[in-house]
């Protein structure tokens, strides 16, 4: 298999949070049930590689990761035994920069800190939806570098919050 999927079962109902998109409010029931049915992550063995949205945890196996962490996480916050916890919160330490590998993820979700590149995880959200420009990553051979694509948006499509 050339890659792996890891889902969480949960009912297929949106939150609040998701409700204030003006598209959002146009899904029918089969269109929650597709995206819900989708996994929160993907991993391409092969390339020792982890796809997610948001972020995954440091030093929680992605069998632990919470839902909420892989589509909402932007920063982690450090506790008292050593552990990190995920928040949505922008003015906290990026996970991606405390990520100690060996696996590189790729993720998205953080347009207001535009292209992330730690040693093994990469931001790719430069805030398309927002007007600013859309950014993917070819990765392909495991052993060599990936190579970055960056196309200008071609309108504001959303404003952003804030």
């Amino acid at each position: 298999m050339f890659f792996k999927s890891h889902s969480c079962n949960s009912a297929a109902k949106p939150d609040k949070k998701v409700k204030k998109y003006w598209w959002v409010k146009k899904f029918q029931q089969e269109d929650y049930d597709f995206l819900f049915s989708q996994p929160y992550t993907v991993t391409i063995p092969s390339y020792n590689v982890v796809v997610v949205h948001a972020g995954i945890v440091p030093g929680v196996s992605l069998e632990q990761q919470l839902p909420n962490d892989m589509i909402r996480m932007r920063g982690v916050i450090r506790n008292s035994d050593g552990s990190y916890s995920g928040t949505d919160a922008k003015d906290v330490v990026p996970w991606a920069a405390c990520w100690p590998g060996p696996q590189h993820v790729y993720f998205g979700h953080n347009a207001s800190r535009g292209l992330q590149q730690h040693p093994f995880a990469t931001g790719l959200d430069t805030g398309c939806v927002y007007g600013r420009s859309l950014t993917g990553a070819l990765i392909s051979s495991p052993n060599q570098k990936p190579i970055l694509y960056t196309v200008q948006a071609k309108e504001v499509y959303c404003k952003p919050d804030i």
